[in-house]
């Protein structure tokens, strides 16, 4: 039985890329560099975030990073929105009485206000944000939220969050909705591979299936 669902924010619930995009580039010309392009971006993006920096060649702390953040993205809110059938699976995963824990990089404050925009806050039971290493604040999540690895799955759309999830012993399911594409997801070899997060229930359903068979 799965009790616990992790799910990754930005590209898994909330579809954010231009908005990340955008205040990237904002800070990057803050700091004297060249914006880059869409394409680009998504070639560079890597989390931790501060590697994407280190890439391009710019010298920013993560404090100062993570305060121009607050303060630029908010201006492109109009450029995020909740991801198709999200809502819904995650109505259903609760409905299951599944434990929903978002485990993010995202800025806390700001995914707390997205949480309340698409209408989670009640379904969500815990938010977990403003990570800079997931791989290194895991263990923290599963001793405080007293998970167990082996009836949790674990959702994410970065080569991060399957190699976080695989380091912890959690079955790791990779979607295709977000950041990286499918061929880097496959190379931290997920256990399994989903294209949105609507397709997330049934896939617990079938997994529920497979241990009791």
């Amino acid at each position: 039985m799965i009790e616990t669902v992790i799910l990754d924010w930005s590209g898994v619930v909330s579809d954010d890329l231009e908005a990340v995009w955008l205040t990237s580039n904002d800070i990057l010309k803050g700091r004297g560099a060249k914006p880059v392009s869409l394409e680009q971006f998504k070639e560079l993006f890597e989390l931790p975030f501060m590697n994407f920096y280190k890439k391009i060649g710019v010298k920013i702390t993560e404090e100062d990073e993570r305060q121009r953040w607050d303060r630029v993205f908010p201006k492109y809110y109009n450029r995020v929105r909740i991801m198709p059938n999200a809502k819904h699976a995650i109505e259903k995963l609760k409905q299951d009485k599944k434990k929903i824990i978002v485990f993010s990089a995202h800025n806390q404050k700001l995914l707390l206000d997205e949480l309340k925009s698409y209408g989670l806050q009640d379904l969500v039971n815990e938010v977990h944000a403003s990570v800079n290493d997931k791989r290194e604040e895991i263990s923290k999540l599963i001793e405080k939220h007293e998970i167990e690895p082996s009836k949790t799955v674990y959702v994410g759309d970065m080569q991060h969050d399957i190699e976080t999830a695989n380091g912890a012993g959690i079955k790791s399911i990779a979607v295709l909705s977000g950041y990286d594409t499918k061929e880097d997801l496959e190379m931290e070899k997920p256990d399994y591979i989903i294209n949105d997060l609507g397709e997330l229930p049934g896939l617990i359903e079938k997994i529920e299936g497979e241990a009791n068979g």
